[in-house]
């Protein structure tokens, strides 16, 4: 069987995904502070009838309002300041560089670019950064001249303004919510891995997140937010005793489940109830009658994670209290600054997802401004100085990947026309005074902001009859022309941002030998630095430790990414693994990654645990797993040799014999049986995925 789809199949599959609708809603507080700002900037501008006024306040809450809505690691103050503040310098920005004329375009191609590297961070602050470039473009493209222009941007930043305010409305909620959020999610999936035995996978993302949530606190909130820092490390210590007891049919799951359900629920809500009530129940109680060396292992780690999470929840107001270690935050960058430098240039590498995308974005944006300038001021077939609408959709259409810009192509422009024609009807009849335009405005402005995660083709039809009615309210243009131009620039810019990436595209297909060496390389490097640390107690860095399992961790994310766009991709561009070898690779993927666990979880604590014959063995994994990522990078066949027979050859030359010779002097102690176990199961596991890229399964 095949990966991918016909190019007719994956034309129909992107037409079917893009009409149907996500039944998610944002926060319902963050939407009532965006609601409360968005109605004060109409009661304001109705107040004072300036119709100009009102529509720019609009603006600004609308978009600085969609900045709140959107999930964020940062706190909700933070978001708005920021995002407000870099709004209303852009607008500003726009006003002057309105002056220039065409010899804007050079400027919006250098700000698309920049937009683009911003999604380097994750996908909503690049879709926020997208956002602040839309700001240029809307003064840039509206602007009378200065002085008028300077005008809107100064109603547009009081919006901003507003939006900025309404964050101090009550409820106030719990000191770093997203924090708990992205924690409570971590433990779920813990407890997911945990209900399902040998054939689960715990999968790697809500590490990644919990982690990225927690490294963007400044250093002056990481002693406050100490506990949370230690709970993420149990959760660290917990994933280790799981995947160490995953093929044992002496752990009680259910009941291992229900405690790790009960800490997310209780980080997650703040409430001791949540925690006590779980832990009252008949499975929890199961625990304490639960004995053996599997639970030597877990319960004690369960143990940490709730310690640390009543902690949390009696003296969350007490922060001083708790004495945050170094070794909480292990992991974690000390320089926010050379992280976020790390992180752009990963995304200017030459054939990373990201850098092809800061191309297509910066190209469509200038072509669709372009494009919507000639239509509108010299085809006279679209709204003179409109060419913002075009060009927006074309950036917010364009992702890294084939399926969701597709997708999101033909939602937004499904949305726009629907949305086109539901406000032409509206406003046919003569009864739309300025009073009216302000409430229905401001009626399907709050219906946009309920429908933001719903999907594009639903979304769009609030907007794209949103904005008709804001224009129609400032008389900037007939009613027809703005419900028809509104629509025709959305499938424009839609239409050429599909075009945009079959031109310079993206095809995972292609991807999937180099993204699984990358990964291989490193499990290399973190496979060499545990196989070193058997060589004396205390020789693995930490510090270094998390940095090579996070790296491991990325490129596993990015790994299994890939995979999981291929459904979407036309089967032309298709690598040579299908669907079932895949799916052994990944299998395979997950094997190494529990033996690095493994070799993790036996290293020498004491000097008489320490295992030095391993180190020759750590050189032969690491050029074995050199081998194997080079083999996988030029996309030929793993000619790596066996590991086993490499492994057998030392134990058989003497140096691992002591690991091996139960008759050797003094036997095998515990700490060696262990390193021995690690050391096979490495093997094993490395075995096992060079099986599975040959394409056979094992």
């Amino acid at each position: 069987m095949n990966t991918g789809r016909t190019w007719w199949s994956s034309l129909a599959h992107t037409l079917t995904a893009a009409a149907r609708v996500e039944r998610r809603w944002s926060d319902p507080q963050n939407l009532m502070r965006a609601a409360v700002a968005l109605v004060a900037g109409s009661v304001i501008g109705w107040a004072i009838d300036d119709r100009m006024a009102w529509a720019m306040m609009m603006v600004g809450t609308f978009i600085c309002g969609i900045c709140t809505l959107l999930p964020a690691t940062r706190t909700r103050f933070s978001v708005s300041l920021i995002s407000g503040a870099v709004f209303s310098a852009a607008v500003f920005a726009g006003v002057y560089l309105h002056e220039l004329g065409w010899w804007f375009l050079p400027f919006l191609f250098v700000g698309s670019y920049v937009a683009g590297l911003w999604r380097a961070f994750g996908i909503v602050p690049g879709i926020r950064a997208c956002l602040m470039v839309i700001g240029v473009m809307i003064t840039a493209d509206l602007s009378p001249g200065v002085d008028q222009g300077l005008v809107m941007a100064r109603w547009i930043a009081v919006g901003a303004a507003l939006v900025v305010a309404a964050q101090f409305l009550p409820p106030y909620g719990m000191r770093h919510h997203s924090q708990r959020r992205n924690l409570a999610a971590l433990y779920d999936a813990l407890a997911g891995y945990a209900a399902e035995g040998p054939a689960g996978r715990l999968p790697s993302t809500p590490f990644t997140l919990a982690r990225t949530a927690l490294g963007v606190l400044p250093s002056s909130a990481r002693r406050p937010a100490g506990p949370l820092f230690a709970l993420y490390g149990a959760a660290e210590e917990v994933r280790r005793a799981l995947k160490t007891t995953a093929h044992s049919a002496d752990v009680p799951r259910t009941a291992v489940a229900t405690v790790l359900k009960a800490v997310a629920a209780a980080v997650r809500s703040g409430r001791a109830a949540d925690l006590d009530t779980a832990l009252h129940s008949p499975a929890a109680q199961e625990l304490e009658r639960w004995r053996g060396a599997e639970a030597d292992l877990v319960l004690p780690r369960l143990a940490e994670a709730l310690g640390i999470t009543r902690y949390t929840l009696r003296r969350s107001d007490r922060p001083g209290e708790f004495e945050l270690g170094e070794h909480h935050l292990v992991g974690f960058p000390a320089d926010a600054v050379r992280f976020a430098r790390q992180r752009v240039a990963a995304a200017l590498r030459p054939g990373a997802p990201l850098f092809m995308n800061t191309v297509r974005l910066a190209v469509g944006a200038t072509a669709g401004e372009a494009i919507g300038r000639w239509t509108g001021d010299f085809g006279g077939h679209g709204l003179p100085s409109h060419g913002f609408w075009a060009a927006l959709t074309t950036i917010l259409v364009l992702f890294p990947d084939y399926g969701h810009t597709l997708t999101r192509g033909w939602g937004r422009s499904a949305g726009s026309v629907i949305g086109g024609v539901v406000a032409w009807a509206l406003l046919l009849p003569d009864i739309w005074n300025h009073g009216a335009l302000v409430v229905a405005a401001t009626a399907l402005a709050l219906l946009s902001f309920c429908t933001l995660l719903m999907g594009q083709w639903v979304l769009n039809i609030f907007i794209t009859a949103w904005i008709v009615f804001l224009i129609g309210g400032i008389g900037l243009a007939p009613t027809t022309e703005a419900a028809w131009g509104r629509a025709a620039d959305t499938v424009v810019g839609a239409l050429l941002g599909m075009a945009i990436f079959l031109i310079l595209p993206t095809y995972h297909h292609n991807r999937l030998p180099g993204l699984l060496a990358r990964w291989v390389e490193a499990q290399r490097d973190l496979f060499g630095t545990l196989l070193d640390g058997y060589a004396r107690a205390g020789a693995v860095d930490p510090a270094v430790l998390g940095t090579l399992r996070h790296h491991a961790r990325h490129a596993r994310e990015q790994l299994e990414a890939a995979i999981a766009s291929l459904a979407h991709e036309p089967r032309s561009h298709r690598a040579r693994w299908n669907t079932t070898e895949l799916a052994a690779i990944q299998a395979a993927v997950f094997d190494v990654a529990r033996a690095a666990t493994l070799v993790h979880g036996s290293l020498p604590r004491t000097p008489s645990d320490a295992v030095p014959e391993t180190a020759l063995f750590a050189a032969e994994v690491r050029d074995h797993l050199d081998r194997l990522a080079e083999d996988l990078a030029l996309d030929t066949p793993p000619q790596g040799g066996s590991l086993h027979q490499v492994f057998d050859r030392i134990a058989s030359s003497g140096r691992l014999a002591q690991l091996t010779d139960p008759t050797a002097p003094g036997g095998v102690s515990h700490a060696r049986s262990r390193a021995l176990t690690a050391c096979l199961q490495t093997v094993t596991s490395v075995e096992h995925l060079e099986r599975a890229a040959l394409g056979r399964a094992a």
